[in-house]
């Protein structure tokens, strides 16, 4: 039987803290769970109970179970925010120099990036020894990452050429051209084709700022393989874009850690980004040896909710690489944003409906929930968090979805695009001395430290609007209040701040 043994809030949402999966024999097996909770409010974040779960029909016997716990504190990144760890993907090629400038961007992740994945790079099947590459569009994002001293991380995988895929002669030879990429998702059949590709796009970028591999880009598991959690839910493959299995991955990822370290030892590998609601695929990952090659863990948040909610999601995976003995490693967001905004989720929207407020607005709500996504993810222990996307449209109702304005060329931003630059500002360079998560009365709340001492902050309330103000006591070294679009103001004679969802940024 496949079991599942969870921790999960007792109410809506219904926020899964921590999980395990596994597959139970006639022999009994001990499995240790890692649960983190974490609420908008101290009472929430104890509302959790135990839930052990089958996804196949059989009998399972349970020899005792244990549940313990206690308040813990939240253990913040050392080290001053670093400018790469804000990421974003430029998907079209002339986007590069405006993420970098319009955005303060300080790194980019080459995944769904016009003429610079495998299959467009690498077109044709090798001929003998011969090999035929168009390198025209991935060299112009390096040179632009140079020029504004960033980082890339290089998705290796997850658009393979589709001859890659087939051997000479195969019949789906004759239907590969009429597609852009046709069974893309597919692993390389030949294990020589994967090591020259990597061998020769790493020595390309040696000593470059491509100093991060990324193996591919959200697996899940089939709906024929072994340890799917859910029949019905791996036959849809949501968000899945391997149809290898894991034990393939893990070679393709072994392969390629071979190949980089012995081209660039300083070159690091992260882990294939899996998609938020499939910690399944990464604890089985796991198990089977896929921390031991990859130097960082990758996944992908995206906003469903609250961004505040994010934390809880974020410590789940840590608890999961904890208990597979890889709390040294880091665990970046390879991939994020806000998927959709459920308004009738949102604290503030709720608040406001039920008091006859008017109501805050879509693009009101985006900026602030990618604000608050950015800070909440570093505070919770994320080393990148890579936005999806810059640029680009994808018919999802949130306006963060993407920041520029321009699909084909990004002349402008949005306001969650002018929010993500602000962010950047207050942020980079300082280190994150405390952190409130809405014990105090529902009030979040940053305390930053620069290089010179000085202390600022940033805050917000999730469940008040400008109606209806959270009154800050404002802080005594705090003399100017900033908004999300970039606009400040002198702090006189004000005893108290008026904070609501979108946060603010009070500096010396």
């Amino acid at each position: 039987m496949m079991i599942k043994l969870a921790l999960r809030k007792s109410g809506p949402p219904y926020l899964e803290y921590g999980a395990r999966y596994l597959r139970t024999s006639s022999q009994w097996t001990y499995v240790s769970v890692s649960a983190f909770t974490n609420g908008l409010s101290d009472a929430e974040a104890r509302q959790a109970m135990f839930i052990v779960s089958s996804a196949t029909p059989g009998t399972v016997w349970i020899d005792g179970a244990a549940l313990a716990g206690g308040r813990s504190q939240l253990v913040l990144p050392v080290g001053p925010v670093p400018p790469q760890y804000f990421g974003a993907h430029a998907l079209h090629q002339h986007n590069s120099k405006t993420a970098f400038e319009d955005g303060l961007v300080g790194s980019l992740r080459i995944w769904d990036s016009e003429r610079s994945q495998w299959h467009t790079i690498q077109p044709a099947r090798p001929k003998g020894s011969k090999r035929t590459y168009d390198w025209s569009a991935l060299d112009d994002r390096v040179t632009q990452a140079q020029k504004h001293q960033a980082d890339l991380l290089m998705v290796l995988g997850g658009y393979v050429p589709s001859w890659a895929t087939m051997d000479e002669g195969d019949p789906d030879d004759r239907v590969r051209d009429a597609v852009e990429c046709y069974r893309c998702d597919e692993s390389p059949k030949r294990s020589s084709d994967w090591k020259t590709w990597v061998m020769d796009v790493a020595s390309r970028y040696k000593g470059g700022p491509i100093r991060y591999w990324e193996i591919w880009n959200e697996p899940s598991f089939g709906p024929k393989d072994e340890w799917c959690p859910d029949r019905q839910g791996c036959a849809t493959k949501m968000a899945s874009m391997y149809r290898g299995t894991p034990e393939q991955l893990l070679s393709l990822q072994n392969d390629a850690a071979e190949a980089i370290k012995r081209i660039d030892p300083s070159g690091k590998i992260v882990s294939a980004g899996i998609s938020l609601y499939h910690r399944d695929y990464l604890d089985y990952f796991l198990k089977i040896g896929g921390g031991k090659t990859a130097d960082i863990i990758g996944y992908h948040w995206y906003v469903d909710g609250p961004p505040e909610l994010l934390m809880s999601h974020i410590l789940a995976v840590r608890g999961l690489m904890r208990d597979h003995g890889l709390s040294d490693k880091p665990l970046w967001s390879t991939e994020g944003g806000v998927a959709q905004l459920s308004l009738e989720s949102d604290p503030a929207w709720r608040g406001a409906k039920t008091t006859g407020q008017d109501l805050p607005r879509v693009h009101e709500l985006g900026p602030a929930y990618l604000a608050r996504s950015l800070i909440v993810g570093w505070a919770s222990g994320l080393g990148r968090w890579y936005h999806y996307a810059w640029d680009g449209s994808h018919g999802w109702p949130s306006s963060t979805s993407v920041i520029a304005k321009g699909t084909n060329l990004a002349i402008d931003v949005t306001e969650a695009g002018v929010a993500y630059r602000q962010v950047v500002t207050w942020m980079v360079g300082k280190r994150v001395m405390a952190f409130e998560t809405g014990q105090g009365g529902g009030l979040w709340q940053a305390t930053l430290q620069g290089a010179d001492g000085k202390l600022s902050y940033i805050v917000w309330h999730p469940a008040r609007t400008s109606f209806n103000p959270w009154a800050l006591k404002k802080p005594s070294t705090a003399h100017k209040v900033c908004d999300l679009a970039g606009k400040c103001r002198t702090l006189v004679t004000e005893a108290t701040v008026a904070v609501d969802f979108r946060p603010l940024y009070l500096t010396p």
